[in-house]
């Protein structure tokens, strides 16, 4: 992790160098590196499902989920900077089906994750003994499908909902210097958005399945069921979610 952490900077140093090129000014990604802590940080959709997977099923599964958001992010970054995602949100009836679609997913996640506590878990008769990560990876399928799986459902959850992309049309322009090189500027923000957000996740993730080592089966559901009820109430309100606001 410190190895991972040290190579962030470096990039992260590198992109700093970067903005005498791209005439941005410090205070302005400073000020954007801390707002995309600070929704890093909040419990959204994606905290909320690497946090259920790296408690159910271990720091490699929600790794593999925060892979597919991060993709999702660098993907809407570049889409911003050539000017796509102003279009995509321009149209009524692409953001409609995006918005419905990204409401179904939600919806779905938050079922499967609550699954497991309305249905009773199949370690049940074992639910004084600490939970044993591997053991629902290997009930339905194999490793390489459980990780592929997971960055799959990140991907998919991240890139469902339209208020992603609408953050990052609508956010990056007030951190942009006009008349200079946008896709320039665009690729710093990015890089550093990334950067921040990555390691949260995988914070995120650590923590979670370190936690879970020291849980009762039972419990381990409830705090899943937990997050499904949030992402589907989250699904909800993205359902009813309006472009005019």
């Amino acid at each position: 992790m410190a190895q991972f952490l040290l190579f962030e900077l470096m990039i992260l140093l590198n992109c700093l160098t970067q903005l005498k090129g791209a005439r941005m000014d410090i205070e302005a990604i400073g000020l954007f590196a801390l707002t995309e802590a600070l929704l890093s940080l909040t419990p959204g959709p994606a905290v909320l499902l690497v946090v259920g997977l790296s408690i159910r099923k271990g720091f490699r599964i929600g790794f593999a989920a925060t892979l597919g958001i991060v993709l999702v992010n660098a993907l809407y970054f570049t889409l911003s900077a050539l000017g796509i995602g102003a279009a995509i949100i321009a149209s009524a009836t692409l953001f409609t089906m995006i918005k419905w679609a990204g409401a179904a997913y939600l919806i779905y996640l938050g079922i499967q994750m609550l699954r497991p506590l309305l249905q009773g878990s199949a370690l049940k008769g074992k639910a004084s003994s600490a939970l044993d990560l591997n053991t629902a990876v290997a009930m339905g399928m194999g490793k390489n499908d459980a990780v592929s799986s997971s960055f799959l459902r990140g991907f998919v959850l991240q890139a469902s909902n339209p208020k992603n992309i609408m953050f990052f049309v609508a956010i990056l322009p007030q951190f942009i210097t006009p008349g200079d090189n946008i896709v320039a500027q665009m690729a710093i923000l990015g890089t550093v958005s990334i950067l921040l957000e990555m390691p949260i996740l995988i914070i995120y993730s650590i923590a979670s399945a370190r936690s879970a080592r020291l849980m009762k089966q039972r419990l381990v559901d409830w705090l899943e069921a937990i997050g499904g009820g949030a992402l589907i109430m989250m699904g909800g309100a993205l359902a009813l979610y309006r472009k005019s606001q």
